[in-house]
């Protein structure tokens, strides 16, 4: 799958094959480009373009699998937050108070697996952004940022 980023700010994709990025800008353009509604046009997003892109004609080209920590841990965290509330929740409920006369410890116990699954999750998070880390530390190529200034795209900076 690919990505087409256009100025100054539109994401487009199309399911295309492996060796896709090797055709000119006028063949990627002719791909079969639908709007994206994620990711979203971020800096981020035009960052990791800028490194590891393509040109076409009407923008730049991005490969999938440099965007695939984009935005992961935010969303892993983000994620871990509503569990944490709905457990918190959970404990506070007459449903819990019964299971918990019924099987005394249980909540204890789901707290610990809670907890354990918690460092797991904040682990893959951190590595997340790690490998988003690596994927932007990749120098800008300069002539993929003077075509996207060429075509009216603002720099990211």
């Amino acid at each position: 799958m690919l990505y087409r980023l256009h100025p100054p700010a539109t994401v487009t994709w199309c399911v295309a094959p492996g060796d896709a990025l090797r055709l000119g800008p006028a063949e990627l353009d002719a791909l079969a480009w639908a709007p994206a509604e994620e990711p979203a046009f971020t800096g981020d997003l035009l960052r990791i373009a800028l490194r590891h892109g393509v040109p076409s004609g009407t923008g730049l080209v991005l490969d999938v699998r440099h965007t695939l920590d984009l935005g992961r841990a935010e969303a892993l965290r983000r994620n871990q937050a509503v569990l944490d509330q709905a457990r918190a929740e959970l404990g506070e409920s007459e449903s819990m108070r019964v299971v918990e006369q019924i099987y005394p410890g249980s909540y204890a116990w789901g707290a610990q697996l809670d907890e354990r699954a918690r460092e797991t999750i904040e682990n893959v998070a951190r590595k997340a952004e790690a490998d988003l880390a690596e994927v932007l530390a990749a120098p800008v190529r300069p002539e993929l940022a003077e075509h996207w200034r060429r075509l009216g795209g603002h720099d990211p900076g």
